[in-house]
């Protein structure tokens, strides 16, 4: 479906299959469901969850849609999953993801990628297909639903993001920086429609830049090789364009020089200290026993930037022109 038909089509939606209807109770209509989501609540359970009735249950005082059941996990240990239609389960994803406050068209951009999402995790030959964290999608059942969230995801009701026929990868994050992140560069797999692209958007949203303050003692726990390339002396940024996101990190020292990526750089000191991969300035004190780096962003900065689409929203764009701003190239399709 190319992007042109989508306003009609998605006004239309409410004649499609639904999974749930947004009604703010507990029905589901599973009968008409097209995919379901199998969701693992929990790797070895301390309690029982309690049937409500055919299609509800209650599990550490929260309430879910669908039913559950209990699996063995590849470790080993039981691990409680909760199996419901696509949209029953993102109805408790979305408003996690983005607030309810936030504009219709930011919720509606949200409710399409975090679908495509979910349709590319299903995985038939394992016991379960996504986790109910940030792993994949922050999920909580009916306690993370709202009316606002709900809505989006019926105005969008089975509308996702394809390229070349197939649902596309799409991935999301809180904030790019200003600019996205290349699939290339983070996962080493290139898509023409995960590219890096500059995003003014995002500028001036909470928590937009960054500073980080790290002692050599935790770089060399972090990377044992640091240790061997004598005191610290500087730290250079790999940046292949003006504004680009930098490729790599090399610190230089009396002996040699130790590179890695913003990306290791991340995950290996955490994303509470190293917020994004989107590092601007890098340098070391005096003494060479500390290493400051500044950046901008929260998250991996590939696809969708939340808080650029809010922008984009706020200021008129509609969800058709946000998602083709961040997956140039793709077109709309029906789960």
């Amino acid at each position: 479906m190319r992007r042109g038909r989508f306003l009609g089509t998605a006004a239309a939606a409410v004649a499609w299959p639904r999974a749930a209807r947004a009604t703010g109770g507990l029905d589901i209509e599973t009968a008409e469901s097209l995919h379901t989501m199998r969701v693992l609540l929990a790797s070895g359970p301390s309690a029982q969850p309690e049937p409500i009735d055919d299609w509800h249950f209650s599990w550490e005082s929260r309430q879910y849609r669908g039913s559950f059941g209990i699996v063995t996990l590849p470790d080993g240990n039981a691990g409680l999953v909760n199996t419901l239609p696509i949209d029953a389960y993102l109805y408790g994803v979305l408003a996690k993801e983005v607030s309810p406050s936030w504009p219709a068209a930011a919720q509606a951009a949200q409710a399409i990628v975090s679908r495509t999402y979910a349709l590319g995790k299903l995985r038939p030959a394992a016991v379960y297909d996504v986790v109910a964290s940030e792993s994949d999608q922050d999920y909580a059942g009916i306690a993370g639903e709202s009316v606002q969230g709900r809505a989006a995801i019926d105005a969008t009701g089975g509308i996702v993001l394809t390229y070349a026929g197939a649902p596309a990868h799409v991935a999301y994050s809180s904030c790019c920086g200003g600019r996205t992140a290349a699939a290339a560069d983070v996962w080493n797999t290139p898509y023409s429609y995960l590219p890096s692209i500059p995003d003014p958007n995002c500028e001036g949203s909470p928590g937009y830049a960054w500073q980080a303050d790290l002692s050599v003692a935790t770089i060399e726990d972090a990377f044992p090789a640091c240790g061997d390339i004598g005191t610290l002396r500087s730290v250079e940024l790999i940046v292949t364009g003006d504004g680009e996101r930098p490729k790599g990190i090399s610190l230089v020292g009396s002996t040699s020089t130790f590179a890695t990526t913003p990306k290791a750089l991340r995950g290996s000191l955490g994303a509470g200290l190293v917020r994004s991969t989107f590092v601007r300035t890098a340098s070391v004190d005096a003494g060479g026993t500390s290493l400051a780096l500044t950046g901008t962003g929260r998250g991996h900065g590939v696809g969708m930037c939340q808080w650029g689409a809010h922008a984009m929203a706020q200021n008129g764009s509609t969800a058709n022109e946000i998602l083709a701003f961040y997956f140039p190239g793709t077109e709309f399709g029906r789960a």
